[in-house]
């Protein structure tokens, strides 16, 4: 952080004209305008033909990067706005919600810089060039405006910093479940004709859906990812022609990566907060499951070059081969990654031991 910005307070309440509270205006409407800026650069570039088929970036693995960025920066900026509305510019702030905030405009600003990273990648190792012409002159010309917005507004949210406290996440800090509540409250006058049921709606969905998915927060993570895979995948299947079997394979990676990222980042955003916290060998088996959704991108990104791992080249290799690579590269993870946290004895449960 430079020298001379504002050190954040030391307190739970902020208080209105305290002076690092003033200069987070830029850092975060910086991160939530970009997010919109991000995804208008990639999404209708992505689905336009006569660009993306000339872009550096059409091959694997970079265009497993934006496939899944350009829907998970703008999630994750939309899971901000309920946040940022309750802060209020005449009223003490909430130094764990304001936290929460800033840990999302990092999240927000991580996606983007990934992308725009592989992007640069593939521009350098020229790939894709026999396609090349002036509309990928183009879309370089974006990608570098881009990442200069975007180096711009991570120097800000470096500048602004954390409030102290930023790894306490305890059940008693409003999650983002509450706070979408209090806004949807707050705004109901919005709702017209309709504001009496709509209100009571939101009194059924503090009183029980609020409590389910706070004890269930993962399946709940992984019915809205359900969703989104099979949205987005039977969308693609349909429009390029795919078989149902492909189509399916598609809707489980989507539905599988999106989770992984989902978990992964709401966990550090403060999402939705467990109202019983996993210790233990279960909390170890979570980690492995969302560390290996995560994580199966990367080979499925890159199975180009690991056709070999299961006998096959990519002049030959289908379907029945991607399943096999893929399950091998799951059961690598996994084990992996549960094996090192059960060797490290993370997460243990304090009440046996």
């Amino acid at each position: 952080m430079s020298p001379s910005a504002p050190a954040p307070p030391a307190s739970a309440l902020i208080p209105v004209g305290a002076p690092w509270r003033l200069a987070l205006r830029r850092p975060v409407f910086g991160s939530l305008l970009l997010a919109g800026v991000f995804f208008l650069y990639a999404a209708p570039a992505k689905e336009t033909p006569g660009l993306f088929s000339h872009a550096p970036w059409l091959n694997d693995p970079f265009d497993t990067v934006i496939s899944f960025m350009m829907f998970f920066v703008p999630l994750i900026a939309l899971f901000c706005v309920p946040r940022v509305l309750l802060c209020r510019r005449a009223e003490p702030l909430s130094a764990a919600r304001i936290r929460d905030v800033l840990r999302g405009c990092r999240v927000v600003l991580a996606g983007i810089s990934l992308t725009l990273l592989a992007e640069w990648a593939a521009v350098i190792i020229r790939d894709n060039r026999a396609q090349w012409n002036d509309a990928t002159w183009l879309q370089i010309g974006l990608l570098a405006l881009m990442s200069a917005a975007d180096l711009g507004v991570i120097r800000e949210i470096r500048r602004a910093g954390l409030p102290p406290g930023a790894g306490e996440q305890g059940r008693e800090t409003p999650d983002w479940i509450a706070d979408a509540l209090v806004v949807a409250r707050k705004h109901s006058r919005l709702f017209g004709p309709v504001r009496r049921p709509a209100l009571a709606l939101l009194g059924w969905s503090e009183r029980s859906l609020a409590g389910t998915m706070r004890r269930h927060p993962l399946w709940t993570a992984l019915c809205a990812c359900a969703a989104f895979g099979a949205g987005v995948g039977i969308n693609q299947g349909l429009r390029e022609g795919y078989f149902l079997s492909v189509t399916i394979v598609v809707c489980v990676l989507l539905a599988t990566g999106m989770f992984g990222l989902l978990a992964a980042s709401g966990h550090y955003l403060g999402l939705i907060r467990a109202s019983v916290p996993s210790r233990g060998a279960r909390r170890r088996l979570t980690d492995a499951v969302v560390i290996t959704s995560v994580g199966i991108l990367v080979p499925f990104a890159l199975r180009g070059h690991l056709w070999w791992m299961v006998g096959s080249n990519p002049d030959a290799a289908g379907l029945s081969q991607l399943l096999q690579l893929l399950g091998i590269a799951a059961a690598a993870i996994f084990a992996t990654s549960y094996l090192s946290e059960s060797l490290l004895r993370l997460h243990r449960d304090p009440l046996r031991h």
